[in-house]
C-alpha cells in the first residue's frame, strides 16, 4: 500500500493498495504523460511507479503521480476455492458484466486465476472480483442440479432449486436439495447462498428444525422444537423432535436456536396423566441435562421435562439481574403457603445463602426464611461489601496477638459434614428435618422450626416437613 495526499496542504490522505479501481494518465503513443486519464486497476507498484491494467486493455507502467483519484477500494480477502464474481476479459477490455466463477489460483503482481461457469481459465487483476461467496457446510443456497438421474455428467438444469451445503470442496460442492436429494455439483452452478450457516450449537442445544417428511423424507415446510444429540458430522446432526422421533438431518435445516438457561422464566408444557398437555405454562429453570430440564411452575408443580417442551423463554435473568452474593437485599417473589404457588407480588428480603441447582435461600421481612429458585429474584435493592459473619467487638490489639500464638483447635464437624445451618450461618445443624421415611439434617433447630411454621420445604430435597426435631450432642 501506499499513502498519497489530496488538497492542499495534504490535508486529505488516501491509501492505495492492490486490486483498487483507479483514475490515472497514460503513456500515449509517443512514450509521454497523455493529456486526457483513463479508468483502471491498480496491479502492484514499486517506490516510484505503479503497474496499471487499463480497462481497455493496456497494461503500463506509470509514475505514481500519474494516479489521479482513487474510484474504489479493493477489500476482499480471496482464498483457492472460493466462489467470486468477477469481471473478465472480452475482446481486448474489461467486461461491464461480471460472471461467476471459482477462484483457481492467486498470483503475483495483483492477478488471480479464475475458473468461470463455461470452464474458460482466465487470469485477471483480483480488483477485477466484485463478491466472494465462501461456502461452509450448513449453508442454505440456491443452485442448479444434475437430470439424467444425477449421473456424474449428468446436464445442467434449467432452473436451481433451494438446498442444504452438506460439503465443500475443490471445485465441487456436496447439497443435498429439499427434496432430499444429494448431489456434488459444479461451485460455478451455486448462483446464490440465501442464508450462510453462522449458529453456534452443541450437544443438548434447543433449536426450532425442519424434519423429514413423506415416503422420500423430503424438507418439512414448518419447523418443529427439537434437542441435538450430536456434534456435526458430514454436514448432518441428530435430532430428537417433541415426540420423541429420531431423524438426522442437514445442519441447513436449524433455524434458529432457543438460547434459555438456569434462571431464566419459560413458557412450557407440562406433564399429565395422558402424557404432555396440550397448553403450556410459565416456570423457572433449575436445572438441565441432555434431554431435559428441571422447572418449577408457578403454580407449584416441580417437573423434569424433555427440552422440547418448553416454547419460549419469557424473561432473560442474567441480563436483567447481576450475579447474586450472600447479604444482598433483593426484591422477590416468595412461595405461597400450601402448595408454595409462586406469590403475584414480591417482598424485600436479604439473600443468606446461594444453592445448587438454581436456587436461593431468602430472609423476608416477616423473619421468615425460604428456598425459592433464583429467577424469582426480580433485581437486586442493595449490594452490601465488606460484611461481617457477625458483629466485632473491641478488643485489645494486644490480646488479638495473644491469642494469634496461641494453638487452636478447629470446632468439630458433625457427622453430616456441615459446620454451620445453612440458612442462618451460625448455628451448629441440630435441626433434624422428617419428611415420610427419610430426613435431613443442615440447619439448626431454630430455623428448622421456622420454615416447618412458614409452611417452608426442607432445604436439601424440597419436601414437606412433617416434623422438626432436636439433635443432642455432637
Amino acid at each position: 500500500q501506499w499513502h498519497r495526499h489530496r488538497g492542499m496542504f495534504g490535508r486529505q490522505k488516501e491509501i492505495l493498495r492492490a486490486g483498487d479501481r483507479v483514475c490515472a494518465h497514460f503513456q500515449n503513443s509517443h512514450g509521454a504523460k497523455s493529456q486526457a486519464t483513463d479508468v483502471g486497476t491498480l496491479l502492484q507498484f514499486t517506490t516510484s511507479e505503479a503497474e496499471v491494467q487499463f480497462d481497455d486493455g493496456a497494461t503500463q507502467f506509470i509514475s505514481k503521480t500519474w494516479v489521479v483519484e482513487r474510484l474504489g477500494a479493493w477489500e476482499l480477502d480471496l482464498a483457492p476455492g472460493d466462489v467470486v464474481y468477477s469481471h473478465y476479459a472480452s475482446g481486448k477490455g474489461r467486461t461491464s458484466n461480471t460472471d461467476l466463477g471459482v477462484v483457481v489460483s492467486l498470483l503475483d503482481g495483483g492477478k488471480v486465476r479464475i475458473r468461470f461457469q463455461d470452464q474458460i481459465i482466465q487470469t485477471v487483476p483480483q480488483g477485477w472480483v466484485e463478491q466472494v461467496m465462501r461456502l461452509d457446510p450448513g449453508d442454505r443456497v440456491n443452485a442448479f442440479f444434475k437430470v439424467n438421474g444425477g449421473r456424474a455428467r449428468g446436464a445442467k438444469s434449467m432452473k436451481a432449486d433451494m438446498g442444504s451445503v452438506l460439503a465443500v470442496h475443490k471445485e465441487e460442492v456436496l447439497v443435498v436439495f429439499d427434496d432430499n436429494v444429494e448431489q456434488h455439483v459444479p461451485k460455478t452452478w451455486v448462483c446464490h447462498r440465501a442464508r450462510p450457516w453462522t449458529l453456534q450449537i452443541e450437544v443438548g442445544s434447543v433449536a426450532d428444525i425442519h424434519y423429514e417428511v413423506g415416503d422420500d423424507g423430503r424438507r418439512s415446510t414448518n419447523t418443529d422444537i427439537g434437542i441435538i444429540l450430536s456434534e456435526p458430522m458430514e454436514g448432518r446432526v441428530q435430532v430428537q423432535f417433541q415426540d420423541t422421533i429420531l431423524q438426522t438431518v442437514p445442519l441447513g435445516w436449524i433455524v434458529r436456536l432457543h438460547e434459555w438457561t438456569v434462571a431464566d422464566r419459560v413458557q412450557a408444557h407440562f406433564k399429565m396423566a395422558g402424557g404432555k398437555s396440550s397448553i403450556s405454562a410459565p416456570a423457572t429453570v433449575m436445572s438441565t441435562s441432555l434431554l431435559e430440564v428441571e422447572l418449577y411452575f408457578d403454580d407449584g408443580f416441580h417437573q423434569h421435562v424433555s427440552k422440547a417442551w418448553v416454547t419460549q423463554r419469557i424473561r432473560d435473568w442474567h441480563s436483567q439481574v447481576s450475579e447474586l452474593s450472600s447479604g444482598d437485599v433483593v426484591i422477590a417473589h416468595f412461595k405461597r403457603p400450601g402448595k408454595h404457588q409462586r406469590s403475584e407480588q414480591t417482598d424485600r428480603g436479604i439473600v443468606v445463602s446461594i444453592l445448587p441447582r438454581g436456587e436461593v435461600s431468602v430472609t423476608f421481612q416477616d423473619d421468615i426464611t425460604q428456598v425459592i429458585p433464583k429467577g424469582w429474584i426480580e433485581e437486586v435493592a442493595s449490594r452490601w461489601t465488606g460484611q461481617r459473619n457477625s458483629f466485632s467487638k473491641e478488643v485489645e490489639i494486644s490480646s488479638l496477638e495473644s491469642n494469634k500464638r496461641q494453638s487452636s483447635t478447629p470446632p468439630p464437624v458433625p457427622s453430616n459434614g456441615l459446620a454451620e445451618c445453612v440458612i442462618c450461618f451460625d448455628a451448629r445443624p441440630n435441626g433434624v428435618i422428617v419428611h415420610g421415611e427419610t430426613c435431613h439434617q443442615s440447619t439448626c433447630f431454630g430455623c428448622a422450626k421456622k420454615l416447618q411454621l412458614a409452611g417452608g420445604t426442607c432445604p436439601i430435597c424440597r419436601e414437606i416437613i412433617d416434623q422438626v426435631c432436636k439433635l443432642h450432642g455432637d
